[in-house]
């Protein structure tokens, strides 16, 4: 399956469980179903070994209101009663997550005296935040020049291009934007998403959002020239900006012929997409993973600011415009 098949699946399951309703064996005797659809919160993204309690609801007998619930896991059939019928509690289930990269599941059924069962279930991905493990061929490495965020202790590997320091990762500040699929565990390797608003503020003490000209000197110095101006679109450079990297085996920039992957240019552009803000987190709407890496400028348009974005299938750097507050972004941050 591909990354974009893999994040596409994980996002639709990161808001809601996907319900079910499993019939008995013994299908010679009628039953009714109980009421409503079972549910849980799981992250989509989760770090090795941590653990989650997850609390079922939505479901309900008819006639007394009582469910029992049990449990079992993709890594472990086991199955685990957390609450009979008529017993106490409300069928939490608590899970140390495995410590080991890949994708999961965890099922939750609902039970009671002379109905169906009705059960929920949630597919999630194990990742880790230290380079090349979940994200492999990334172009960084921990010989590259590093840059620790006093204000949080995050870290970023730089390279230096035109004469100018740049972040090689995007920036994951703690203090403004949102994370991936609502999960920090791939903050550490995609970044955080911005307003412009935030991203005027976001990059550290002695560090700035670029201009549009600085995104053009760092394209015309990658490739040896001076075509490329603020404004415009930079033909030909996109593919000077990319890495080739793999998301747990799956490449993540799917094959073009048009576009000739080098990351000459040493800025490792991840096709992490951009988000759509509503206004709150049921409204925000995760976009073009695994097609489109998007980064802010700090030049404003009246209520639009400039950003620069790269498409899978077209080998130019574009100029995008987008809303200063319901447009989110990826940042990276220039020395000043």
């Amino acid at each position: 399956m591909k990354f974009k098949d893999i994040l596409f699946i994980v996002t639709l399951l990161a808001a809601c469980i996907l319900p079910s309703c499993k019939k008995d064996k013994d299908d010679s005797t009628t039953k009714d179903y109980l009421s409503g659809n079972l549910t849980f919160d799981m992250p989509a993204f989760v770090t090795k070994e941590s653990t989650y309690t997850l609390i079922p609801s939505g479901i309900k007998n008819p006639s007394t209101g009582n469910v029992g619930y049990y449990w079992y896991t993709s890594w472990d059939s086991t199955k685990d009663t957390t609450k009979t019928e008529t017993g106490p509690g409300d069928g939490a289930f608590t899970v140390s997550v495995p410590d080991s990269i890949g994708n999961y599941s965890i099922y939750c059924i609902a039970y009671a005296t002379g109905y169906y069962t009705s059960s929920g279930n949630s597919s999630f991905y194990v990742v880790d935040p230290q380079i090349n493990t979940t994200i492999t061929d990334s172009g960084l490495s921990y010989s590259d020049e590093r840059m620790d965020d006093s204000r949080d202790s995050k870290s970023y590997f730089v390279t230096t291009v035109g004469g100018k320091k740049w972040f090689k990762n995007n920036l994951y500040y703690s203090g403004s934007g949102v994370s991936y699929a609502f999960s920090p565990a791939m903050d550490a390797l995609i970044g955080k998403y911005y307003t412009w608003e935030e991203a005027v503020s976001a990059c550290p003490q002695g560090w700035h959002l670029p201009s549009d000209a600085e995104f053009a000197l760092l394209a015309n110095t990658t490739q040896g020239g001076t075509s490329h101006k603020a404004g415009a679109d930079f033909k030909g450079a996109a593919g000077d900006l990319m890495v080739n990297a793999k998301f747990i085996e799956n490449r993540m920039w799917t094959f073009w012929p048009e576009v000739n992957i080098t990351n000459k240019s040493g800025f490792c552009a991840l096709p992490g997409g951009y988000v759509l803000d509503r206004g709150s987190d049921d409204n925000q709407k995760f976009q073009g993973m695994n097609n489109y890496a998007v980064f802010w400028t700090s030049d404003s348009d009246g209520d639009s600011a400039l950003y620069r974005y790269i498409y899978v299938k077209q080998n130019d750097v574009i100029l995008g415009k987008g809303d200063k507050t319901s447009f989110r972004a990826s940042v990276r941050c220039v020395k000043d």
